[in-house]
This record gives C-alpha cells, structure tokens and sequence, in this order.
C-alpha cells in the first residue's frame, strides 16, 4: 500500500524543544561547564551583601536576611550558568538541561522513594562511621528558623524551593553532563557515569563548607552522586529536585521538632510552589525564540549512548 504525496507546500512544525521528542539534547562538555561552575560561585558572592546588609541582631533580621540570600544565590546558580553555557554553545532550552517529563512519567515518585531509600541507609552507615551520630546541624539556627514559626515556614521554603531549583540546574543540569559527556569521549559509557557523578558528588559536599560542618560533608557528597545518578536513570531534573525537595523537608523538620503533620504540609507546599514555577517557567519558553546554535568552538561533544 503506498501513500498518497501531497501536493501542497507547507513548512514543516518547529520541534518542541520542551517536551520529550526526536530533537537531540545539546551537549557542552566539561570545559563549559567548569568555567559555568566557577563563574556562578564568582557571582554567588556578591549574593550575601543584602544579608550583610540586613544583619543578624535580631532571629527576624537573620531569617529575613537568610531568605533574600537564598534567593539571590540560587537565582544565580541558574542565570550565570545560562549565560555561560549560552554563549558558549548557543542558547539553552529546559530539554537541554533535563526539565522536562519523560515518557513514562509515573515512574519518577518510584526513583525517587528508591533513591532517597538507598541515600537514607548509605547515610546512616557512613554517620556511624564518622562517629556523626547525635551531631545536629546547626544550619536552621544560623539561617534564624528556629526564631519563630513564621521564620521556620520563611526559611524552610527557601531550603526547600530555592535550594533544589539552583543546586540541581548547577550541579545537575550543567555540571554533571558536561563532565559525563566529556569523560564519555575516551572512556565506556559506564566509567563516564560513575566518574563524572564521583566529581559531581565531591563538588556538590564543597559547596556546603561553611554551611554544614566538615563531618556532614561526605554524607552530602553521598547524597550528589545519588541524584546524579537518578538524573542518569530518569533523564529528568524534576526527579532530582523532587528529591532534594523531600530530602531538605525532612532534615528542616527534624531540626525544628516539628511533627509529621507539620512536614508534610511544608513538602506540600514546597512541591506545589515548585510545580507552578515549573508551569511559568513552560509557558516563558513557548515564547521564545528557537534557540540559535554556536558550532565549531571546540566544547561541545555527543553524550554517550
């Protein structure tokens, strides 16, 4: 049976560069994605002077201060790596960087209990390794979430919002695929996963000196190689930032006392927040421009198969 040739001359739909589909991820490699890196804790600095500003003499002054702060900084975990990537290689779309569902979405609440599971019991055996049982975090108190119920409610948004959406689109979405796809040019695609979630995950527990204390950061080193390779499994960042999101309720909860009720109506408002963000962020797109290519500046290599 042959099918019928129209006749009519017509341009074929732009592909959706949205949504799970034929149109290839673009891919930047690990020299882009080191100078992303750099540049954003560049930038980050600049994102305290407002809490300076603010000061901490007061809880209300302190949780204030630690909100703005945690909004500036992740919003610059995002932008800077947007415009340097962009620049680099041309200009970056949700797909490129994992925002977006696969085809088999139901999965991803699957991943991520088993994820977070797998984190969970890796965690308690390296606390009980490094003698870190009966350690607290003293992280809510600095950022002032112990003040009052409304600065717990202030600042547990911000860890749990801001936080997954900055740390999971620089760590996640930029860094670790840059770093894969790099390795992924002289080495098995399996070596490439492991390697670039192992410098990922050293990178990721970094990130929190100063904010967590040095016996806490293997544990978070754990938890970047986990989410990098959740990441490589769901080829979703929502996934990660589903995880992250759950993981930072339960650690705030606990660090404030308070109960299950009260946690999960801070992960449900999290989610809820994340998921309209995620709506906005789809229909800024849909207006966009298709994005412009910059072949032959010798960065961007194929992901490996």
């Amino acid at each position: 049976m042959t099918t019928p040739v129209s006749t009519t001359t017509s341009s074929p739909p732009a592909p959706d560069r949205g949504a799970a589909g034929p149109t290839p991820r673009m891919s930047w490699g690990a020299p882009a994605a080191f100078l992303a890196f750099i540049a954003t804790f560049g930038a980050a600095i600049f994102t305290s002077i407002p809490t300076l500003a603010i000061g901490d003499d007061t809880n209300t002054a302190k949780a204030t201060g630690s909100v703005i702060g945690s909004i500036l900084q992740n919003a610059a975990f995002v932008g800077v790596p947007l415009l340097i990537v962009g620049m680099l290689v041309g200009g970056l779309r949700r797909r490129d960087v994992g925002l977006l569902m696969p085809p088999r979405a139901w999965r991803i609440p699957l991943f991520v209990v088993a994820a977070l599971v797998l984190y969970l019991l890796i965690s308690a055996g390296l606390g009980a390794l490094l003698n870190a049982d009966g350690q607290e975090d003293s992280l809510p108190e600095d950022l002032g979430a112990k003040g009052s119920l409304v600065a717990g409610i202030a600042v547990g948004l911000a860890v749990t919002v801001c936080a997954p959406i900055g740390e999971e689109f620089l760590m996640r979405g930029i860094l670790y695929p840059g770093l894969r796809d790099s390795i992924a040019r002289f080495a098995p695609a399996w070596v490439a996963v492991a390697l670039g979630a192992l410098i990922d995950g050293i990178l990721f527990g970094a990130l929190h000196i100063g904010g967590s204390k040095a016996i806490f950061l293997p544990i978070l080193a754990t938890f970047g190689i986990i989410l990098c390779l959740l990441y490589q499994v769901t080829g979703s960042l929502y996934a990660n930032i589903l995880l992250h999101c759950t993981n930072n309720t339960i650690a705030i909860a606990v660090a404030l006392d308070w109960s299950v009720l009260g946690g999960l109506a801070l992960w449900a408002g999290a989610v809820s927040i994340l998921g309209l963000i995620a709506l906005i962020a789809k229909r800024v797109e849909d207006r966009l421009p298709p994005p412009r290519a910059r072949p032959g500046l010798g960065l961007g290599v194929p992901p490996p198969a």
